[in-house]
């Protein structure tokens, strides 16, 4: 598997399960279903089209994995809140890789930058 399928699987992931709570929202008779699915859908989308995008603009990987580290946190509170008790870690922990990501994304950059610069 090549290095530009590997980057579409976390946006993939991310998107599945951002529209599986979505779905669960909207059983649930909550409005916020709404902006979970426009976000799913813009995640699954990002994963097809990421070649093309990130060509066009560099940090979109970061971007994105900072609104999917806030989502993952969004929704480990609404699982606490419902009194669940391991789907919340589950998150938490999915948010906090996430956070690691972003983290290994500018330091390559910032590396990427140096050297270019050297």
């Amino acid at each position: 598997m090549n290095k530009e399928k590997l980057k579409r699987i976390p946006h993939i992931f991310s998107g599945a399960i951002i529209l599986l709570h979505s779905l669960e929202r909207y059983e649930l008779g909550h409005s916020s279903y709404v902006m979970f699915l426009v976000l799913g859908i813009i995640f699954l989308s990002l994963a097809v089209f990421h070649h093309k995008i990130v060509h066009k603009l560099p940090v979109t990987d970061v971007i994105f994995y900072i609104i999917e580290c806030l989502l993952s946190l969004i929704i480990a509170y609404e699982y606490y809140e419902m009194g669940k008790k391991g789907l919340p870690f589950a998150y938490l922990g999915a948010g906090f890789f996430q956070f690691i990501a972003i983290f290994i994304f500018l330091s390559k950059r910032k590396k990427r930058n140096l050297d270019e610069v050297n």
